[in-house]
């Protein structure tokens, strides 16, 4: 055991090996326990982390985020994992792990690729990450793009069924649409917002149609009267 500072002994605080495991929320492919074996005989000391039944692609993923943070205090100098997708499911994803790595001066070997980043071919791989998560942001952002045409050209719908986009304003004619439906036909406002392709809150605000009154004048002509006789 290292000598004591403080509450933290300074083999706790030297940098030291990681490894890291995942599996996904689907039963498929390689167990967290096979996972961890692999890598506990590949980095005999390290380190682990694991998240069990958590995506790629998801947020929260404790131990990940754990292990960051380790990184980050530059008490990590190498991690390890069985595969390149458990650092993430996206090109881009995976390209941040690298670019965190790199600025800490944190080794990754990756087995099942024969990924390592201490080697000239292991950095070329960052190289190319970066490549397909610049083309890979860009598919999604004309994918998204094309997505959004459809949708305001009516040729594709959203799951609620709306529009996209902000609400439109509601303008005499649709006031008038709205008022038919509830007050005249009477139908829920559920029923009513589909109509006219507005949230029920909006609809909502919609008020019945004014009494109708007589029309008044806003200058009325003069009294007649008849001319006095004389006397």
């Amino acid at each position: 055991m290292g000598r004591l500072v403080g509450d933290e002994s300074v083999t706790d605080r030297l940098p030291r090996a990681a490894c890291y495991g995942r599996t996904s929320t689907s039963s498929q492919g390689e167990s967290l326990e096979t996972q961890m074996g692999r890598l506990r005989a590949a980095a005999p000391g390290a380190m682990e982390f694991a998240d069990a039944g958590v995506s790629g692609r998801g947020v929260d993923r404790p131990e990940f985020d754990r292990l960051l943070q380790e990184v980050r205090a530059g008490r990590v100098d190498s991690v390890t994992v069985t595969k390149l997708d458990r650092l993430g499911r996206s090109a881009q994803g995976i390209l941040e792990f690298f670019n965190e790595a790199e600025a800490h001066d944190v080794r990754v070997v990756v087995l099942d690729q024969a990924i390592d980043t201490a080697t000239p071919a292991g950095r070329m791989v960052r190289t190319i990450l970066a490549s397909v998560a610049e083309f890979e942001a860009d598919l999604i952002g004309e994918r998204t793009q094309e997505a959004m045409d459809a949708f305001k050209a009516g040729t594709r719908k959203t799951r609620s069924g709306r529009p996209v986009g902000r609400p439109r304003r509601l303008t005499p004619a649709l006031i008038e649409r709205i008022r038919e439906l509830r007050y005249a036909q009477h139908l829920p406002w559920s029923v009513v917002a589909q109509h006219a392709g507005i949230p029920a809150g909006t609809a909502r605000k919609v008020g019945p149609p004014p009494r109708s009154e007589t029309p008044r004048v806003e200058n009325p002509p003069p009294e007649f009267r008849a001319p006095r006789e004389g006397p």
